[in-house]
């Protein structure tokens, strides 16, 4: 490994650091301002809160919210992925599937609340039916512009060696377009958290997001905030996993067919 290498790991190590250490002393310095640690709580009161809350529920929370987004999400993709592929299939298809996806998109997934809590009640299916309500537009539309990218000279070379359909999709057209799948993934991935939170708030019974309800009600902001870095730093692992993974999918090389 050369020096300049070391200095850029170090660098990558140390930067992260320091930007966490500013956030910290402006928390801080906010909370000495306010002078009132209820209202907003200095780090080291959220710290302890958070210890304490190991100890209490917030086990059982990340568990249900990790359930909850799971599901949703899986669903979510799964869902995007199949409805990208019909509209890529078919020009038929397409006309129909793009135009209803591009009007469903900018909705946001709160504005679905009201009807969700009426038709399906308070509990894990509030979440879980805004998360894959989410989770399905970025996928789609990144999916499909991927797949639309994809070089038709390696199709039809799949073709002429007498390649069926599926064999075409599965191991020409998805493996091109993998880089635009991971990219819509990661992007459903954040929006499946906020919609997480928003419907464990309002329509949940159990859930990180619940729990922060929950304390705001007592008031105890310590726990609140708590709770809150907790869905960040949760969303932050996730979003790491997949950014890696986007990294990997990025070298693909459809024209060699490796990786480079």
């Amino acid at each position: 490994m050369t020096d300049m290498q070391s200095m850029r790991r170090i660098r990558n190590l140390v930067e992260p650091l320091l930007g966490l250490a500013l956030v910290l002393a402006m928390w801080h310095i906010t909370s000495r301002h306010v002078a009132n640690a209820t209202l907003v709580p200095p780090p080291a009161l959220v710290w302890k809160a958070f210890v304490a809350m190991l100890d209490d529920n917030l086990p059982q929370d990340i568990l249900a919210s990790l359930l909850h987004l799971a599901v949703g999400y899986s669903l979510g993709v799964s869902c995007g992925l199949a409805l990208a592929l019909l509209a890529a299939s078919s020009r038929w298809l397409d006309a129909v599937i793009d135009p209803f996806a591009e009007f469903l998109r900018p909705i946001s997934p709160i504005a679905w609340i009201p009807l969700a809590i009426l038709f399906l009640g308070v509990g894990r299916a509030v979440p879980i039916f805004l998360i894959f309500y989410a989770s399905i537009f970025p996928i789609f539309v990144s999916t499909l512009a991927g797949i639309r990218r994809v070089d038709p000279s390696l199709v039809s070379a799949a073709q002429s060696l007498g390649a069926s359909r599926l064999i075409v999709v599965r191991n020409v057209i998805l493996p091109a377009a993998l880089p635009a799948v991971v990219a819509g993934a990661r992007l459903s991935l954040g929006v499946a958290w906020m919609s997480l939170v928003a419907g464990e708030i309002v329509g949940g019974d159990a859930g990180i997001g619940w729990r922060i309800l929950w304390y705001q009600e007592f008031f105890q902001m310590d726990r609140v905030m708590a709770g809150i870095l907790v869905v960040g730093v949760l969303g932050f692992a996730a979003d790491t996993a997949l950014r890696l993974l986007q990294k990997h999918a990025g070298r693909w090389n459809p024209a060699q067919g490796n990786l480079t």
